[in-house]
C-alpha cells in the first residue's frame, strides 16, 4: 500500500456555477485549494477541472431552460451562454484531465481550470483585498457608518 509520502495526483470535478452561484459546487473548487495546501508536503498534487461538455444532463428541455434562465438573470453572459446551448463532445476536455494526471503537470496544483471545446481557462484564487486596519488596542471597534464607507470604497 503506498503512504501519503509516496506522493499522488488527485484530479477532482468542479462546476463553473460553483463559483458563486451553487454553494454545493462551489464546494468543491474550495477543498482543491485545502487539500492542495494540506498534501503538498507529502508530494500529492490536487487541481479541479470544471468541464463543458455534452452529456445526458446538458440536453433536453430541462438544461435549455435552465440555461435561458441563467442568461435572462445576467449570470451567463452572451459567449457563454452560446456555448451552452452547443457543448463540445467529451474528449475535447478529457485531455486537460489526461495532462494534470500525468507528470507533465509536476508543478501544478492548488488551482481550478475550465476546459470546453477549444477553450481551457483558470478561475482566479480567491484572495482577501485590503480595505483598513485599526489597532485594537488603542482604537475603539468600527461603527457601522465607518464600515460602510470602507466597503463603498469612501474610506
Amino acid at each position: 500500500m503506498r503512504s501519503l509520502a509516496d506522493g499522488g495526483v488527485a484530479v477532482v470535478t468542479g462546476s463553473s456555477r460553483g463559483i458563486g452561484l451553487e454553494v454545493a459546487r462551489g464546494g468543491v473548487n474550495s477543498l482543491t485549494y485545502a487539500l492542495a495546501a494540506e498534501l503538498r508536503e507529502h508530494g500529492v498534487r490536487v487541481n479541479a477541472v470544471c468541464p463543458g461538455a455534452e452529456t445526458r444532463l446538458s440536453s433536453g428541455a430541462d438544461y435549455e431552460a435552465a440555461i435561458e434562465r441563467l442568461h435572462r438573470r445576467g449570470i451567463l453572459d452572451d459567449l457563454m451562454h452560446a456555448g451552452a446551448q452547443a457543448p463540445p463532445p467529451a474528449e475535447y476536455v478529457a485531455q486537460l484531465y489526461l495532462f494534470l494526471a500525468t507528470t507533465e503537470s509536476a508543478d501544478v496544483t492548488g488551482r481550478v481550470f475550465a476546459g470546453a471545446g477549444g477553450y481551457i481557462g483558470e478561475f482566479p484564487r480567491p484572495a482577501e483585498r485590503y480595505l483598513a486596519w485599526r489597532d485594537h488596542a488603542a482604537s475603539p471597534p468600527w461603527t457601522p457608518d465607518e464600515i460602510a464607507a470602507l466597503i463603498q470604497g469612501d474610506g
